[in-house]
């Protein structure tokens, strides 16, 4: 199974996602790989004809400025074009769901993503096509000195989840899974 990972392998769950799904074949691409800026259109746009011949795209980088959204569309509107049933898996976070007042853009980055992939995750069960999954999770342990009373998930942790993603029954798509550490255990 081919599989193109934006994300560097040397860090955070790219690095544990070569780890896990050793047994694939798989790609990475990221200005820090020395590839593509994925924060780019037009580069955007090449990592989608790459999706175009992948079985499973993880979009996995923390891009900025609703970059990983708009990367999403680019991928799956090419997947589309070009007739693909292949499956798109976007890392998400839980700050997805945060409520409180404040100024930080990352949390309604993430819940522009959450919101589109459950739109595109519903095209792929009704109607065929490209599949995609978000996978939120909670702080993990690459993060730890950024919060560091908080528990926190590991890495091979949330790459161990993107393996069962991947390997889920035929017949059956998880739509979306949100994982977070137990803060009071």
């Amino acid at each position: 199974m081919k599989i193109l990972i934006s994300g560097n392998p040397k860090f955070g769950l790219a690095s544990e996602l070569e780890a896990v799904l050793e047994d694939h074949e798989l790609i990475f691409a990221s200005r820090e790989c020395g590839n593509l800026d994925l924060t780019r259109a037009d580069q955007q746009k090449e990592f989608a004809t790459m999706a175009c011949h992948a079985d499973i795209v993880i979009i996995s980088s923390a891009l900025w400025k609703f970059n990983q959204t708009v990367l999403l569309d680019t991928v799956y509107k090419s997947c589309v074009d070009a007739k693909l049933k292949n499956h798109i898996i976007c890392i998400g976070s839980t700050t997805d769901r945060v409520k409180k007042g404040g100024a930080w853009l990352y949390n309604a980055e993430k819940k522009a993503l959450r919101d589109y992939c459950n739109t595109l995750g519903l095209n792929g069960v009704w109607q065929g096509g490209p599949r995609v999954t978000l996978l939120s999770v909670g702080t993990l342990t690459n993060n730890q000195e950024k919060h560091p009373t908080r528990k926190c998930m590991t890495v091979v942790q949330a790459a161990e989840y993107v393996k069962w993603i991947i390997n889920q029954p035929p017949g059956l798509h998880v739509n979306e899974l949100s994982v977070d550490p137990l803060q009071n255990s």
